[in-house]
């Protein structure tokens, strides 16, 4: 071989080497990417799991409360109300009217009435309008206006209530907070898309014609999913709150309705006799509706307030109410 043409070889075979370097640096880097991407998504799918896991956990304990609220409305409600119907106009109005003296208003009385019409029960015009303090036509004027809807057709009373606008409670679905709910399809749309995969994907990586601007992308892609993963953290941490917080709400229910059961059944002992000027007979009465009023109030306030946090109204009422059952044991 001339001389002259070793320097040229020599410089071919160093690009040639330099060109495999290269291209080797590409395939390792496409390499990284792929194994960034893999773990970002496993990572994801991981959380959006255990978010699913919190999301039913909590579902079932709405249900069960749905359940059990349903219960007080077609029992404790019912036996409040028949007590009612049972009793002569005079004897009913002053007996509504005592009740400004324990706290308990005739909108309240009028809230809890509207909450068991809702749910099937039949009032008749007279007590409807010695509740009211209006005519019988109140029951289309005065409890009907209990009814206003979400647009949707759903009721606005209970649990389902001004929560049921709320992304949270969208998302979570339908089922018993609001027949016809938005479902959770909707509501992860309304959270942001939490539940789903961020919009890349591993195979969006060989899109890209180099393999440095394939690893940019999957570690883009890599911190997408860590702040959805950090948000779904959030989530779980909510959810969970919540579910101690029906819990509680469950428990301090069934404890009232005990409570408002037993008043009920000394108030029905004077089933027949019962004498509106008697102090005595009043107080029964007074007793047995001011427990239902408190009942009425904890199915009412709902879980979580507009914003999708856990409503302080219900943690405030919540004391209250104990405060109500310990004076009552005393």
């Amino acid at each position: 071989m001339p001389l002259p043409l070793i320097p040229v070889a020599i410089g071919l075979a160093s690009l040639l080497g330099y060109g495999a370097k290269k291209g080797y640096d590409g395939i390792d880097a496409m390499r990284e990417a792929n194994e960034i991407g893999e773990a970002a998504e496993a990572r994801h799918r991981e959380w959006t799991g255990k978010l699913d896991e919190a999301r039913g956990g909590l579902q079932g304990r709405l249900d069960a409360l749905g359940t059990q609220k349903s219960l007080v409305v077609a029992t404790t409600f019912r036996s409040l109300f028949d007590f009612l119907e049972q009793l002569n106009q005079r004897a009913r109005l002053a007996a509504l009217e005592s009740l400004g003296a324990v706290g308990v208003s005739r909108e309240e009385v009028r809230q809890f009435a509207a909450q068991y019409v809702e749910a099937g029960g039949a009032l008749s015009g007279a007590v409807t309008a010695a509740m009211t303090g209006a005519g019988a036509s109140a029951m289309t004027t005065g409890l009907v206006t209990s009814f206003a809807t979400a647009g949707t057709g759903v009721a606005m009373t209970g649990l389902s209530g001004a929560a049921a606008n709320s992304a949270l409670l969208a998302w979570l679905g339908g089922g018993s907070l609001a027949a016809g709910g938005f479902g959770m399809a909707g509501g992860a749309v309304v959270l942001g898309g939490i539940a789903v995969a961020p919009a890349a994907a591993v195979a969006g990586f060989f899109l890209a014609r180099e393999g440095e601007k394939a690893k940019t992308k999957a570690e883009a892609y890599s911190c997408e999913v860590d702040e959805q993963v950090a948000k779904i953290e959030a989530i779980i941490g909510l959810l969970a709150r919540a579910e101690i917080r029906v819990e509680e709400l469950s428990t301090v229910l069934d404890l009232l309705d005990q409570r408002a059961k037993a008043a009920l059944e000394s108030l029905w002992a004077l089933s027949g006799h019962f004498n509106a000027e008697d102090d005595a007979h009043l107080a029964r009465f007074a007793i047995a509706m001011q427990l239902a009023k408190a009942e009425s109030e904890l199915m009412r306030v709902p879980l979580f307030n507009d914003g999708g946090d856990l409503n302080v109204q219900m943690e405030a009422l919540l004391g209250q109410t104990r405060r109500l059952l310990h004076s009552e044991a005393a």
